[in-house]
């Protein structure tokens, strides 16, 4: 089953697969810089001016304690994708 509600800059789609339940975040901005994209979930890593650099380190660690995953991708030809996947119940993490 998937879910989809799109806006002119944001997407957001639920997708349920037999093992997991994945939730995906989308936006049409100008994407991560390439080397944010290995410590895009380290505590106070931020590009904005006025950021603190905690969200994705708070959405990461939340994931983490339900035995889930999160990644961060690039989507051509610009913008960014955050996907978070949890384990269904009665299947393994």
């Amino acid at each position: 089953a998937q879910v989809d509600v799109e806006h002119p800059s944001y997407e957001f789609a639920i997708t349920l697969r037999a093992d997991e339940a994945m939730l995906s975040f989308a936006d049409a901005g100008s994407g991560f810089p390439e080397d944010m994209m290995r410590r895009a979930f380290e505590p106070y890593v931020t590009t904005k001016a006025k950021g603190t650099g905690l969200g994705l380190a708070i959405v990461k660690k939340i994931v983490d304690e339900h035995h889930g995953r999160v990644t961060i991708e690039n989507r051509r030809p610009r913008g960014a994708r955050v996907t978070l996947y949890f384990p269904l119940e009665g299947t393994k993490p």
